[in-house]
């Protein structure tokens, strides 16, 4: 605007001062400020916006703000977890495995107590499954949790493990390797301990999203690398990450570790996105650039992130990606526009060659131009 201001001030003393035309100096210098009115300017970004999140959302993806909408098309790497968002989030109970004859029952017995109370798809799982069998928790104290490792609490006297063969192993249970390597592959292993000794082990499995794999080729193709921390077992992690193509995995991620991998990416000058389900993806969802959120998750981790995917699946992510960058080339259009008919017209009107009714005209069909080509954004189509 100072610049705008100078030129008119400018023209005014070159007619007028110079030339001696009073009457040229007054309608060339209104000429310069009617064109150079700023407001397809001001129309160039909200109304790409406005447009690119509308089509957002009628295609599942809901963005917190316009700074997501932007951050979104950046993204370089994306880190992912595995269950919920890989899979299907319906983990079941495939096997149960006491150590002593006819302690079936009550091995379930005392996994159903602890987990009783949890929101972890691993205890919903065990909770179905001993519901299905009529078994009914016994009463608990002390109880005690520690994220993304395993549960202990007082049940009948007794202190009761529950949770990963390695958190059983840092509190002096061990399961054995042999008992371990005979187990079914691919699936995730809860091992409980009574009083020290180890009862048995529960294998749980959930089935990888049909959706998956080609999700993941689709960011490739994008330019997004893919990673995949876990807090599950190897084993669980591995036969995941073949199934959907992921090269980059890691097991038994601490959910605070993931948001430092996030943070530590985003060091090394990485644009990184976080895409996650529970609570225990929360504090990644925070950390990462720009946190997707699978909207059938756990509400803390739809309100952490940014942008929350109605369809449970990556595709989602990559319809954010190709959403974010044509919006963001429909904003460098229309910045273009913009400054085209400004660039254009200032000098014209200067020189005496653009009375103000054709700048007036001129100014306005700018913002027309502006907001036409925002609306092309409407012909983006999810998926594509």
């Amino acid at each position: 605007m100072p610049t705008v201001v100078a030129i008119a001030a400018l023209t005014v003393a070159w007619w007028w001062g110079w030339r001696g035309d009073f009457d040229s100096a007054l309608v060339n210098a209104v000429a310069v400020l009617v064109i150079a009115c700023p407001c397809a300017l001001g129309l160039a970004t909200p109304t790409a916006i406005v447009v690119g999140s509308g089509r957002g959302a009628s295609a599942g993806v809901l963005f917190r703000n316009a700074a997501a909408l932007e951050r979104a098309g950046q993204i370089d790497l994306l880190i992912v977890d595995k269950t919920g968002t890989l899979t299907e989030g319906r983990p079941r109970v495939i096997s149960v495995i006491p150590f002593e004859p006819d302690e079936r029952r009550k091995l379930l017995t005392y996994a159903l107590s602890v987990e009783q109370g949890a929101n972890h798809p691993l205890a919903k799982a065990i909770r179905e499954y001993a519901g299905k069998l009529d078994i009914a928790p016994q009463a608990m104290t002390d109880f005690t949790s520690v994220a993304g490792r395993g549960v202990h609490a007082l049940i009948d006297g007794r202190h009761i493990l529950l949770g990963s063969p390695d958190y059983l192993a840092g509190r002096g249970v061990t399961i054995g390797a042999e008992r371990l390597a005979a187990l079914p592959q691919g699936g995730t292993l809860v091992a409980l301990a009574a009083d020290g000794v180890a009862l048995g082990l529960i294998v749980v499995a959930d089935q990888l999203r049909a959706s998956s794999p080609a999700a993941v080729t689709r960011l490739r193709t994008l330019g997004v690398e893919m990673w995949m921390l876990t807090g599950d077992s190897p084993a669980a992690a591995r036969a995941v990450a073949d199934a959907a193509h992921i090269t980059h995995y890691r097991a038994g991620v601490l959910p605070q570790d993931k948001a430092r991998e996030v943070e530590h990416a985003r060091t090394r000058g990485r644009t990184v996105g976080m895409v996650g389900d529970g609570i225990n993806d929360a504090p990644a969802l925070a950390a990462a650039d720009v946190g997707f959120a699978i909207g059938a998750g756990a509400d803390v981790a739809v309100q952490t992130a940014d942008v929350t995917l109605m369809r449970s699946d990556l595709g989602g992510v990559a319809d954010a990606i190709t959403l974010s960058r044509a919006t963001l080339h429909k904003i460098r259009q229309n910045l273009f526009f913009a400054f085209f008919y400004n660039v254009l017209g200032i000098p014209l009107a200067a020189m005496g060659l653009l009375n103000p009714v054709i700048a007036g005209a001129a100014m306005a069909l700018s913002s027309v131009s502006v907001v036409s080509n925002s609306l092309l954004l409407k012909r983006w189509k999810a998926g594509a």
